[in-house]
């Protein structure tokens, strides 16, 4: 279940539906994930559909968390602790 956002504009998208910060050819997926994630009861319900690609990141910046695939180089981030996903993000990165 999703608690917290670290990108306030994502949360705005997800909770209001208004998304003038994530990128139009993004939103409906990135809703779509968003949705699956406030479902998932344990880190391992991400891994379906196979497309999320769920795994953890490495390197400084980025050791503890998590992400899925929304499309091409943009990714859902996230901490998982205890049942709960944390400060999500989206990223763009590669």
């Amino acid at each position: 279940m999703i608690r917290s956002f670290k990108d306030q504009g994502l949360e705005k998208c997800w909770r209001e539906g208004r998304c003038n910060k994530v990128p139009a050819k993004l939103q409906h997926r990135v809703l779509m994930k968003l949705d699956s994630m406030d479902a998932a009861t344990c880190i391992e319900d991400l891994r379906n559909p196979p497309g999320n690609r769920l795994h953890t990141l490495q390197g400084k910046d980025f050791a503890g968390l998590w992400a899925i695939s929304i499309n091409g180089p943009w990714r859902l981030v996230f901490r998982y602790e205890e049942g709960h996903i944390y400060d999500i993000q989206l990223l763009q990165y590669h």
